[in-house]
């Protein structure tokens, strides 16, 4: 997977890099498309971040998007994220 490239992932997960080369995955926790709800990211290093989506805010993402999405995201502390083992899965 080069600098530029979306790969879906079997577990559901779309893997991506950022621009210095460092992989993670991200998912949509909620099904809409617009509106309520996060996506998570989780890097091959196991850090886990949350990005929340505004009340208006589409869910479609561009590569670009991604990373912005991934700088402003919020670490989640595994012990305070019941399904974060679940998502890892």
């Amino acid at each position: 997977m080069g600098n530029g490239n979306l790969e879906p992932l079997a577990d559901g997960f779309v893997a991506f890099r950022t621009e210095s080369g460092e992989r993670w995955k991200h998912k949509d926790v909620e099904d809409g498309r617009v509106g309520p709800g996060y996506r998570v990211f989780i890097s091959d290093r196991g850090e886990e971040r949350r990005y929340t989506f505004g009340p208006h805010e589409p869910h479609d993402a561009t590569l670009f998007d991604l990373r912005d999405q991934l700088a402003r995201a919020t670490p989640v502390a595994a012990s305070t994220n019941p399904r974060s083992d679940e998502m890892r899965a």
